[in-house]
């Protein structure tokens, strides 16, 4: 997997930061020649264009089979296909592996191409709501929703049971062919949480007792969590976290409670999805996530702050930054904001993938566009889905995924954008200006550092002790003020970045509030 890193071009006396950091700062501009361009066939497009829910006889293989030779004749070199639980396991333990050996054996015994496999596991099948009809997740305003609470713990052995025998079979199946799984909760497939209604969720009963459970890890006196959020509980049946919903707070919040549940929420998602893949690679496979595009206000709800804590995983083997060229406002996003997306992945030492989602917009040359973005980000590969009746494989779309820049760097701009202060708003910003401040901001930053074209290149970060560690192989700097620290040792290395800062050309910038007196910056101590 040895494609495009950076543009940076480095003596051999340069020194870098951690080892894991170091890989790709020092890496030279390269072209995009790498093994691993990828293509996706979703399980509905499965069903829509090729009967794959139909008996074998019916199943339009032939079809599936040109289909996969078209796209390996692109260059594309791996099919992600997707299941769904719901199909996928009609009664417990019984497993329709013939289905899946039928998707795997298009791909593996008529073409090169290998495999991916996107586990769908939020929508259960009928049986699981027989055996378990108070795992659905209510949000904030006590919805029910038709698919499966995390929280649940019978609920979510099942899913994992599912998940284990899917990677076993193409493990054991489909050697050198089968290469890794996605195990997702979320119906875009990406590693966040599923909100509906503009409401945060969940707040179903499992989902309280565990985030009280939380909370009494770090403290048994219900006390202090009155003290520290201004509240009258009597007992800790009584605590529950604040009634969320986007665009209902403007501005930004500094209250403890709520950003208490914010961090439970990124905590207890995160570790969710880490299990899930703990599960995969116990199997023998690899496991990878997709990530949404985060720096915009609606990345509380969406629990975006997930994204450090699966990266730095162990069992986390690469990630896929994908983009859909939308903004919050419905509109065509800048490309270049894609710099600044997928560079943020690098600090966390795994292979950064982007895959460019075409279902919002028709428009080969912003297709074109996003890749050659990703492409000076540094992303190790690129791909493409949603493509099916939009994009043609073919020629023209060969020669935009291997198409990279072939200028070299001049300077390095670090940036400092803090991921977790980003969860500060609640959402869309319905009474300001802008809806989206945030993202517009970022978009503007982003914009103006590419004037350069690869003759700027910008390593982002959104943890202050990995942009600390690198500092030193920056000729410029780029900090966006954080909104909100957690403890001691984030305020410690706030205070070295700060004082490093002043050794160093730089720009201070300021996220977007509503706050015209009182705090700037709130160190919030941890329980």
């Amino acid at each position: 997997m040895n494609g495009v890193k950076s543009v940076r071009k480095f003596k051999p006396n340069d020194t870098f930061g951690e080892p894991s950091v170091r890989k790709r700062l020092a890496k030279p501009w390269v072209t995009f020649v790498d093994d691993v361009e990828f293509g996706t066939i979703f399980h509905l497009e499965l069903l829509m264009f090729y009967k794959a829910m139909e008996a074998p006889d019916v199943r339009q293989t032939d079809k599936l089979v040109a289909t996969l030779k078209q796209m390996q004749a692109t260059g594309i070199k791996t099919v992600v296909y997707s299941i769904s639980w719901q199909w996928a396991e009609p009664e417990p333990g019984k497993v329709r592996t013939e289905y899946i050996s039928w998707l795997l054996d298009a791909a593996c015994k008529n073409t090169g191409l290998q495999v991916d496999l996107i586990v769908d596991l939020l929508n259960p099948p009928d049986w699981f709501w027989r055996q378990y009809p108070d795992a659905r997740p209510l949000d904030s305003d006590g919805r029910n929703y038709t698919r499966m609470s995390w929280f649940h713990p019978q609920g979510n052995k099942a899913a994992l049971t599912l998940l284990s025998s899917v990677a076993t079979h193409l493990a054991s199946n489909y050697p050198g062919c089968a290469k890794a799984i996605q195990p997702v909760y979320n119906n875009e497939y990406e590693a966040k949480y599923t909100q509906e209604y503009d409401s945060f969720q969940d707040y179903g009963p499992y989902a309280l007792a565990e985030y009280r459970r939380w909370l009494q890890a770090k403290t048994q006196d219900v006390n202090v969590i009155n003290l520290r959020w201004g509240k009258r509980y009597k007992t800790w049946d009584e605590v529950r976290p604040p009634a969320l919903h986007s665009g209902d707070f403007q501005g930004v919040d500094f209250s403890a409670d709520y950003w208490d549940f914010v961090r439970f929420r990124e905590e207890f998602g995160a570790a969710h999805y880490n299990k899930a893949c703990a599960t995969v690679h116990a199997a023998g496979l690899m496991c990878f996530h997709h990530f949404p595009e985060f720096f915009t206000v609606i990345d509380a709800m969406y629990g975006a702050t997930m994204f450090r804590l699966i990266a730095s995983s162990p069992f986390t083997d690469f990630v896929i930054m994908d983009s859909n060229f939308m903004t919050p406002y419905g509109t065509v996003m800048n490309p270049h904001k894609l710099r600044v997306y997928i560079s943020a992945a690098h600090a966390y030492g795994k292979p950064v993938y982007f895959e460019a989602a075409v279902e919002r917009f028709k428009d080969f040359d912003l297709l074109a566009s996003g890749f050659y973005n990703s492409m000076l980000a540094g992303a190790d590969n690129i791909g493409i889905t949603n493509w099916h009746t939009r994009v043609d494989m073919n020629a023209s779309l060969t020669k935009a995924m291997h198409t990279a820049p072939t200028c070299g760097s001049c300077e390095v701009v670090g940036v400092f954008l803090h991921l977790q202060s980003c969860a500060a708003y609640h959402g869309l910003q319905w009474k300001w200006a802008r809806k989206d401040p945030l993202h517009d901001m970022v978009e503007e930053l982003a914009e103006k550092l590419h004037d350069g074209d690869c003759g700027t290149d910008i390593a982002v970060y959104i943890e202050l002790d990995k942009f600390l560690a690198d500092m030193g192989s920056f000729s410029r700097a780029v900090f966006v003020e954080p909104l909100v620290l957690w403890g001691t040792a984030e305020m410690d290395n706030y205070i070295k970045v700060k004082s490093a800062l002043e050794k160093l050309p730089h720009t201070i910038m300021h996220m977007p509030t509503n706050v015209t007196s009182g705090p700037q910056l709130m160190v919030l101590a941890d329980l």
